[in-house]
């Protein structure tokens, strides 16, 4: 007769209750193993240096031989207290609000002619992404050709028509706006291509409905098209908006912050304070500044989306008027 013990008996629950959790719990521990080396990764090359970064911000660090001294806060008062830093600040913002709503506005009108049934519309959809592909180094280079005060082919057009040359650096004006239309090239091929695919994920039906009861273009447009936008409209305004307010080649290569700082963001002064004057702690304070900004925003934007999203419009025969149900 087989005789077992009361521990065999525990011993043999304790493996199949493994068993059991293993067979449960395969995908969660598949995704582990695969995501642990990925994640250890991003430490040691984001995520400590990101982290190391922003303790900087509470030491008094300038040069690399001079040693670090906690200073607590003063680096943020010194930031908000000096117009250099604040004037930076201000600038990344509405620059990169300003590129952000051309592009996305760019975006969505050539993602709707996209999705129109055009002949090899596949190849109009590669043209447009090509200059997200392209180096943001060589770019500007021909972008500053082309607007060489000396022999660039934009005055040499003015030249021309008889016009004066216009020397574009020495202009605020004219500077934040070649910036702001080198950013919208460089930006609206993947914007389009993600309004496209959120075109592409509103259902159809919606439409057909839309056109039996009498809506007309431009009121599928606005009950059926932009409602079902909502949730990839969330994303792409916040991802863009949040990487336009670190805007750094642009302003790097093509004005340098000239003239006079005037176009100088808060991503090219951390870049100055760091690399340049070796102040270790203002670049620190400087870019966790940066980071509570970014997380701001996306947190207003997503409590601001989340609200309008509980109100939906529903669409009156004949498109004329609509009803809120709450």
């Amino acid at each position: 007769m087989q005789r077992i013990t009361a521990e065999g008996v525990a011993d043999d629950r304790s493996g199949g209750s493994w068993k059991r959790f293993i067979k449960r719990h395969r995908d969660a521990l598949l995704a582990a193993v695969i995501l642990t080396p990925l994640i250890g990764f991003w430490l040691v090359v984001n995520g400590f240096p990101t982290m190391f970064g922003f303790v900087l911000g509470f030491f008094d660090w300038v040069g690399l031989t001079d040693r670090p001294s906690f200073a607590g806060l003063d680096n943020f008062i010194a930031f908000f207290q000096d117009p250099l830093y604040t004037g930076a600040l201000w600038r990344s913002i509405w620059i990169g609000a300003l590129v952000t709503v051309v592009t996305q506005a760019a975006g969505f009108g050539a993602a709707l002619l996209m999705n129109m049934p055009l002949f090899g519309k596949g190849i109009y959809r590669t043209i447009w992404y090509i200059p997200a592909v392209t180096s943001t180094v060589a770019t500007t280079q021909i972008f500053n050709l082309l607007l060489s005060p000396s022999n660039g082919i934009i005055n040499n057009i003015l030249i021309s028509l008889g016009k004066e040359p216009i020397v574009w650096q020495y202009s605020v004006g004219w500077s934040i706006f070649w910036i702001v239309v080198y950013s919208v090239w460089k930006g609206v091929g993947a914007a389009s291509l993600l309004w496209l695919a959120g075109l592409q994920s509103v259902d159809p039906t919606l439409y057909e409905a839309a056109e039996v009861d009498g809506a007309g273009r431009m009121a599928r447009l606005r009950h059926v098209t932009i409602p079902g936008l909502k949730p990839i409209a969330t994303f792409i305004f916040i991802t863009s908006l949040v990487a336009a307010i670190q805007i750094y080649e642009q302003v790097l290569f093509i004005t340098d912050g000239g003239p006079y700082s005037q176009t100088e963001v808060l991503v090219l002064r951390i870049y100055r304070d760091g690399f340049w004057d070796f102040n270790l702690g203002m670049a620190g304070a400087s870019s966790l500044i940066m980071a509570i900004l970014a997380m701001s925003i996306t947190m207003i934007y997503y409590r601001w989306s989340s609200n309008s999203d509980r109100r939906t419009t529903i669409p009156i025969r004949g498109g004329g008027a609509s009803r809120e149900r709450k």
